[in-house]
């Protein structure tokens, strides 16, 4: 299945965007001047499925599928690492990584309405599943705007592949659905709550500060 999701940022996600990324509020007319530009790009949309038919997920209740901003935004990124716009392309990629979060939100709460369970858990492929599985997703949904490299890399860049394990009793919120923070590599992960400097990069943020 193939759906539109429509994720963008609200006035009262600015403070956070400062503390994750640490940005300091001065940055943000700029900032916001980047994300106004950046948002008629994003052509977000979730391919899925409710069927329980993966080979390594032993769960009673579960879905899966992927979640894509489209290439668009990783044109944009491009565009200013062409003119050497480093601050510009990483700030880009901060975004994206927000605006991923609200996609991920919607995405979870489509799947909710659909199945008529509950969220019990939201997992990336590479944490508790191994990406292994990647291939057998891609071949299940057959994503039209989204591609599988041989090295089994994921185009467009701001696409991530998850696994959503529910139960017939409500939860928590999408937001309180993880407590391991400070270990997790999952920078888009919409249940961060602890910001560290000591998190490994954003895979953009190593492309554009070549560093790893």
């Amino acid at each position: 299945m193939k759906y539109k999701l429509t994720p963008e940022l609200s006035s009262d996600d600015w403070n956070e965007f400062c503390s994750r990324f640490h940005f300091s509020t001065t940055d943000l007319p700029h900032v916001q001047a980047i994300y106004l530009a950046l948002f008629p790009l994003v052509n977000s949309y979730a391919y899925y499925s409710l069927e329980q038919d993966l080979d390594s997920v032993s769960a009673a209740h579960y879905a899966y599928g992927f979640v894509t901003l489209g290439n668009g935004v990783d044109e944009m990124s491009e565009l200013y690492l062409s003119h050497e716009q480093v601050k510009e392309a990483y700030i880009v990629d901060c975004l994206s990584l927000m605006i991923l979060s609200k996609a991920y939100e919607e995405f979870a709460d489509l799947v909710e309405k659909q199945s008529g369970l509950f969220l019990n858990e939201l997992s990336f492929l590479g944490d508790t599943y191994s990406l292994d599985l990647l291939p057998q997703i891609y071949d299940h949904l057959m994503p039209d705007d989204i591609h599988l490299t041989e090295g089994h890399m994921i185009r467009p860049l701001k696409t991530a592949a998850l696994i959503l394990l529910l139960d017939k009793k409500p939860h928590t919120s999408i937001r309180q659905l993880c407590n391991t923070c400070a270990t997790c590599r999952n920078l888009s992960c919409p249940s961060r709550k602890i910001p560290s400097k000591s998190l490994p990069h954003t895979y953009g943020a190593m492309q554009i500060f070549n560093v790893k």
